[in-house]
């Protein structure tokens, strides 16, 4: 089977566009339509609708896909294996990882690990979504989370140990709490669907509902939002940590953990298809990560 023609069937799927990914593989339009054509004669099957604009998946196609990815997968680590020397081609690692996890904690250890390993590219896409990783073709996802799927092949990398911070300028005109049930009486930023704050140790009395006029989705917003004085927060503290040491936020109750702490995981599609390259970007996270444990 034409590896190239694999390369380019995926690209498109990526694109949307033939042109696009022959643009990418350095073929003109006419070679790269007649390589997919020939690649479905071959396999006796339409892989792509096609349009003027755009190309999408047939069910066959759909079907086609993970199986053609993990050829490109297996012929990538073999190459990287065989061959040795300078002229060695970078290797591509897709990784995908959550926005502002990105913004302020990986970008700066992928940078590190980059400079590491000259000889790999990475290609980064920012998604809070836990996708089918093998039908887009990523390699390793970098995901913030109470797993719920078993079947998920992920290795703990880190802790995302959550704080409850508030600005001066709150704390000046509400008071500090100091005890959880104080927190009935101060307004509270709500992350997702939490309605309680819980803390490690403490009867569930101890977790009275929280109240405020923001919630939020996103923990950059919630940080943001107790930045400019809308109440407390519960915030991981790797997103809390510049505006603290700024003095921006001020940590309160340090003496009551909270319990909603998650873990930063790295998840592969395939526990029989871990890359070296996947498997040494994530060995690097680990070591990266594993001191804010």
């Amino acid at each position: 089977m034409n590896i190239e023609a694999l390369k380019l069937f995926m690209r498109s799927t990526e694109l949307g566009n033939i042109t696009a990914a022959g643009r990418e593989l350095g073929l003109a339009p006419s070679v790269a339509s007649h390589k997919l054509a020939k690649l479905e004669e071959n396999l006796g099957m339409r892989l792509l609708h096609r349009t003027t604009r755009q190309v999408s998946l047939t069910e066959d196609g759909a079907v086609f896909l993970p199986h053609a990815i993990r050829v490109l997968a297996a012929v990538d680590e073999a190459y990287f294996v065989a061959v040795k020397g300078e002229d060695v081609p970078k290797r591509i690692l897709r990784v995908s990882a959550p926005g502002s996890f990105t913004r302020m904690c990986l970008m700066p250890a992928i940078t590190r690990f980059l400079h590491a390993n000259p000889k790999l590219k990475i290609d980064l896409i920012l998604s809070d979504e836990l996708q089918d990783l093998t039908e887009i073709g990523i390699d390793v996802a970098i995901r913030i989370a109470a797993l719920k799927d078993s079947s998920q092949v992920a290795r703990r990398i880190g802790c995302d140990q959550r704080v409850l911070c508030a600005a001066p300028a709150y704390l000046k005109a509400h008071g500090e709490p100091v005890v959880p049930a104080d927190l009935i009486n101060h307004a509270c930023i709500l992350l997702g669907d939490e309605d309680h704050w819980r803390f490690i140790g403490a009867p569930s009395t101890d977790a009275p509902a929280i109240s405020g006029s923001l919630r939020v989705n996103c923990g950059e917003s919630a940080r943001l939002a107790a930045v400019d004085g809308l109440g407390i927060a519960s915030i991981s503290l790797w997103n809390a940590r510049a505006a603290l040491d700024s003095g921006a936020l001020v940590h309160i109750m340090p003496s009551h953990t909270l319990e909603q702490t998650r873990d930063i995981w790295a998840i592969y599609p395939s526990a029989r298809l871990i890359s070296s390259k996947a498997r040494a970007f994530v060995e690097f996270m680990s070591a990266e990560f594993q001191g804010d444990a």
